[in-house]
């Protein structure tokens, strides 16, 4: 039996469907698998990745007007020269793009969430990011080293590259939570057309209500 209902009286409540267990762990064992990967990655793969990074320096800094820069053959070693003073930089683990490529990855497709395409896409997009800027980073030390000479080169390395790899980084977390955000749909008449339609809706409730009254 349905009992009547009058205007203004609260409607009865309806059940709300049960709620899965909580998993408070989740979250916290995907930053520990992020954490290992990167780990990992940064011991087993440092070799191989800093000589590549190496001698992808050299050939981006010839093509950059520094004619004289080298990579020494299978080492991660890269040269040049002030003058006649020769001088030399080491690609090291810390210095390499590898570790902070695996953590943004690791980030954009088990932390922040988002459809698959959208962790995908920002994954790729965080990495590519940063280890371009890592490259531009390392071209830079050269050509400070080889204009300005050794100590201003250090120097160069130690506080403007920093900073300059801590706002790559910050860029590179700020795309990743960009791509996740969707556009909203936009509605066919648009907002002016719904202000006209509740406009008339009104306009002919009103008009009803003077007939009522009326009558």
């Amino acid at each position: 039996m349905r009992l009547p209902t009058f205007p203004g009286a609260a409607r009865p409540s309806r059940p709300r469907p049960a709620v899965g267990p909580a998993r408070p762990l989740a979250p916290l064992l995907r930053v520990l698998a992020v954490i290992a990967t990167t780990l990992a990655l940064g011991h087993w793969a440092a070799g191989p990745v800093t000589r590549a990074e190496a001698a992808a320096t050299g050939t981006v800094a010839r093509w950059c007007g520094l004619s004289m820069v080298r990579q020494l053959p299978g080492t991660d070693l890269v040269h040049g020269f002030h003058g006649y003073q020769p001088f030399f930089i080491r690609i090291t683990p810390s210095c390499s793009a590898l570790t902070v490529v695996a953590a943004c990855a690791g980030v954009s497709l088990l932390i922040l969430g988002g459809t698959w395409r959208q962790r995908l896409v920002g994954a790729v997009a965080a990495a590519a990011l940063f280890a371009t800027a890592n490259l531009a980073r390392l071209v830079a030390v050269l050509w400070v080293g080889q204009d300005y000479g050794i100590p201003t080169m250090v120097g160069f390395h130690d506080w403007g590259g920093t900073l300059w790899s801590y706002l790559m980084l910050l860029l590179a977390v700020l795309l990743m939570v960009a791509l996740r955000i969707g556009r909203r749909p936009r509605r066919p008449g648009g907002a002016g057309g719904a202000d006209r339609t509740n406009g008339t809706d009104r306009a002919d409730e009103t008009d009803e209500t003077d007939e009522v009254e009326e009558r």
